[in-house]
């Protein structure tokens, strides 16, 4: 510490003289002082002298911010200058405040100290003992105008383009979109068939089957989505306009279905998209994905144990299985004589290539009453085909392929009951594939070539 500068002694009598105590011995070159009788009962100025940095701290109440702290530094160079705090604790030192237009930075190539307005946005975000001021960047050559002048387009290099590519890919690499793939290895490998949707990088939307994973591990083909506009499979619609919801087995991406009830009140060719497609199960146990009820397995009829003859007579008493179901308050009455608890009708499957026997699926609620298809592609007759694209296999191994490891397996959250199928009659999709293998490669423009 020079010898200028007031020292801790001269500091002390200074503050004693003026009413105040120590209130805290000496820590790292700061003196703590407390006002000793204080106007204020419980708020007693509190002040902090720096004396290396010759920094202080005042704490005292204000009359509308409450007991706030004030910084200053390089405050004081004498004991007359700092004698002016502790007679007044709210003096203003001019040193400590600034505006940031004003504020001071040194010029990389003059070395001056000059203000922000004397440099670009650009160069100033560069920091001290790196920014060029306007001066230096106009009166140099034109190379360095080119590279630090205001509005000027940096130099292309070979290294600026590869950094560019990189920090482009890594940007859309985050990007996903949710695709639907096809696997043509599992129906010939005897896996049945594996259609499925999943979130995928959307520069190189390419992944691996899950169930061929499971089976292969990590050696097995990687997948191209089916091509956008021809997925496939149960659609979710909601008509914009009278709000109506339905679903339909036989859904294509880009492909409208008309509103029946806009129809219905007038507005016909009121053509929907549906705005989310999932996969079409064919299931056997009643129904399908999307809540849709559907004639499914083979079919069944009822077949009575024992007719009930014209001259049969009925009993007053019930069976004990009856009379249970009574006391439950169960289903309707029995009035005849049944001594066991079993149905008096049997299951029987119905022979479907029996001479005479009407083969067609009896007619539900819902088939009665079912809606005549129309959609956009009706003229085209694109709704009619049952082929399901399959995926193209990525057969070119050029160590460039999108990380898959944040793929996501998508499933609905809608609540599929909210949309009945309207085609319950449609049975399933076919996968387009005449029994050769397909695969897909990467042409030198950059289109994919399905082979």
């Amino acid at each position: 510490m020079s010898d200028e500068f007031p020292t801790p002694l001269e500091i002390k009598a200074l503050a004693e003289d003026y009413g105040y105590v120590e209130r805290r011995s000496e820590v790292s070159y700061t003196l703590f002082f407390r006002e000793d009788k204080p106007e204020q009962e419980g708020q007693p100025i509190l002040m902090n002298i720096f004396y290396t940095t010759r920094g202080i701290m005042t704490k005292l109440p204000h009359p509308k911010q409450g007991y706030n702290e004030m910084w200053r530094r390089t405050a004081y160079d004498s004991l007359e200058s700092l004698a002016m705090f502790f007679e007044n604790p709210r003096t203003h030192s001019g040193k400590g405040y600034r505006q940031a237009k004003n504020a001071l930075s040194g010029c990389a190539q003059c070395g001056m100290q000059k203000k922000k307005k004397d440099y670009t946005p650009a160069q100033w975000r560069k920091g001290a003992g790196k920014c060029i001021c306007k001066d230096c960047s106009s009166g140099g050559s034109n190379e360095d105008s080119g590279a630090n002048g205001e509005g000027q387009v940096p130099t292309l290099t070979l290294e600026a383009l590869e950094q560019h590519n990189r920090f482009t890919i890594k940007n859309e690499n985050k990007t996903l979109e949710r695709r639907q793939f096809n696997c043509p290895v599992c129906p010939k490998e005897g896996r049945g068939k594996q259609c499925f949707f999943k979130r995928v990088p959307q520069i190189k939307p390419i992944c691996k089957c899950p169930k061929c994973k499971k089976i292969k591990q990590d050696d097995c083909e990687r997948l191209y989505p089916i091509p956008k506009g021809e997925e496939k499979g149960y659609g979710h619609y909601r008509c914009t306009g009278c709000k109506s919801t339905w679903g339909s087995s036989r859904s294509i991406a880009n492909v409208g279905q008309e509103c029946h009830s806009c129809n219905l009140a007038g507005k016909p060719n009121v053509f929907i998209k549906p705005f989310r497609v999932e996969v079409y199960k064919s299931g056997h146990k009643g129904g399908i994905a999307g809540g849709g009820a559907r004639p499914a397995g083979r079919r069944m009829r009822r077949v009575p144990k024992e007719p009930i003859s014209e001259d049969s007579t009925t009993d007053g008493a019930y069976s004990s299985f009856d009379a249970q179901r009574f006391q439950s308050k169960g289903g309707g009455s029995n009035s005849l004589d049944r001594t066991s608890a079993s149905s008096s009708f049997d299951w029987q499957v119905v022979n479907e290539e029996q001479a005479g026997e009407e083969t067609a699926p009896p007619n539900s609620r819902l088939a009665q009453y079912k809606p005549s298809h129309k959609c956009e592609g009706c003229a085209t007759g694109i709704c009619r085909s049952r082929k399901l694209p399959v995926s193209g296999v990525h057969d070119l191994h050029d160590g460039d392929t999108a990380s898959t490891s944040g793929s996501i397996m998508t499933n609905s959250v809608v609540d599929k009951s909210e949309f009945p199928d309207r085609d319950i009659d449609f049975d399933d999709w076919e996968d387009d594939d005449d029994g050769s293998d397909i695969y897909v490669t990467v042409g030198s423009n950059g289109k994919i070539l399905r082979g």
